[in-house]
């Protein structure tokens, strides 16, 4: 059987990557911090998924096995060496934190003269690869000369709604029927050799990854900024106000027009593709909590992100952003104790003031419109939460 080596355990890294590597016919094994999670999955070498659409139908992935991030890495660089594949999903800013067992793995495989191995960053970030490439020539810029002589970094686009959750005290995964996995073809080991079953095979990444990130994570990251603000703290609860459904398609159609203007996609892709998106976070049954959906804010709003990169993109083409900004300005309102970049941010705004955390955060310069705008939905729902 054909070997996977997958780094992390979470809803994404077992109920979509694990899932179509098992579909795809490999043997994976998961690395994961989680101890409890490395011993169940060892207990039996499978672990179950349950199908939301269908009723929760039981699936079993067979063929697994784990290995603890801490305990095991000896045996994790041993498979780095040897394995056919290896993908991630850690989130995109855990990457530099597996890039240096991922150093030694790959020395080892160049020292052993190894099959040059591809390397799919399964994040929610634009160039996850990229990132990952780069977060391991930062512990060696000499690798450079022969980094990517082992390993190949193609980027990707991931999206499924997969929920964790538990049967019979074990953890167990839900994951939705409808998927996406797309990977950048050209930068394959050999690109007519496609290492995933179900994924789709571009040579224009971009347009799949802006589509994505400006579509489905705009949407959601707006629906629980605004929730928050709003009081909600379940996000299902937000995409049950009919006035909230409402705004929140207009925020995914302003990016929806740029993707249009800017990548050919037609109408008709853009009513499917929004329509596709409603339903699935308009499933019943399903509860997932803003605190989860809106962690991070301050990647989020990055210029190059969900809310922001949109947002500008609008603006220099003369397109409606008038509830992109609203969520920008929602985002400086998160407050979660327990989310180091939500505590983080508010402590900037509190000690620099909101005009100076908006360029700080957002880049969106002082004297423009946009940053006008944001700075006066801000005092609007900083008044609204009281």
């Amino acid at each position: 059987m054909k070997q996977a080596l997958h780094f992390g355990g979470g809803s994404i890294g077992i109920g979509f990557i694990a899932d179509l590597l098992h579909d795809s016919d490999y043997e994976t094994t998961i690395v994961d911090i989680d101890s409890e999670l490395v011993k169940q999955i060892n207990e039996t070498a499978t672990f179950d998924l349950y199908l939301i659409n269908e009723d929760y139908k039981k699936k079993q992935l067979t063929h697994v096995h784990a290995l603890s991030s801490i305990e095991d890495q000896a045996e994790i660089i041993e498979k780095i060496s040897t394995t056919d594949l290896i993908t991630t999903a850690v989130w995109a800013e855990n990457l530099p934190k597996i890039a240096p067992v991922l150093l030694q793995g790959l020395k080892k495989r160049a020292d052993i003269g190894g099959k040059r191995v591809n390397i799919l960053a399964c994040e929610n970030a634009m160039f996850n690869s990229e990132i990952l490439r780069k977060a391991i020539l930062a512990l060696e810029p000499a690798a450079d000369h022969w980094l990517d002589a082992i390993a190949a970094f193609p980027n990707t686009a991931v999206d499924r709604m997969v929920l964790a959750s538990e049967h019979d005290g074990k953890k167990t995964i839900d994951i939705g029927r409808d998927h996406e996995l797309v990977i950048e073809e050209s930068k394959l080991v050999y690109p007519v050799d496609k290492p995933i079953k179900e994924a789709v095979y571009t040579t224009n990444l971009k347009k799949y990854i802006e589509r994505k990130l400006y579509v489905v994570n705009c949407g959601h990251a707006w629906a629980g900024f605004i929730g928050f603000v709003h009081g909600y703290s379940i996000i299902q609860d937000v995409f049950h106000n009919e006035d909230l459904v409402q705004m929140i398609r207009e925020t995914m159609w302003e990016s929806a027009h740029l993707l249009m203007e800017r990548y050919g996609f037609t109408k008709q892709d853009m009513i499917d593709y929004i329509d596709f998106i409603m339903d699935r976070y308009q499933t019943p049954g399903i509860k997932d909590m803003i605190t989860r959906v809106s962690r991070s804010p301050i990647r989020k709003l990055q210029p190059e992100e969900r809310l922001v990169g949109p947002c500008v993109q609008c603006e220099e083409l003369g397109l409606e952003n008038k509830r992109l900004l609203e969520g920008i300005a929602a985002a400086f309102l998160f407050d979660n104790p327990e989310d180091e970049q939500s505590v983080e941010l508010l402590a900037y705004v509190h000690e620099h003031g909101i005009d100076d955390a908006i360029t700080h955060f957002t880049n969106i310069s002082l004297d423009t419109r946009m940053h006008q705008v944001i700075k006066e939905n801000y005092q609007k729902f900083l008044e609204m939460k009281g």
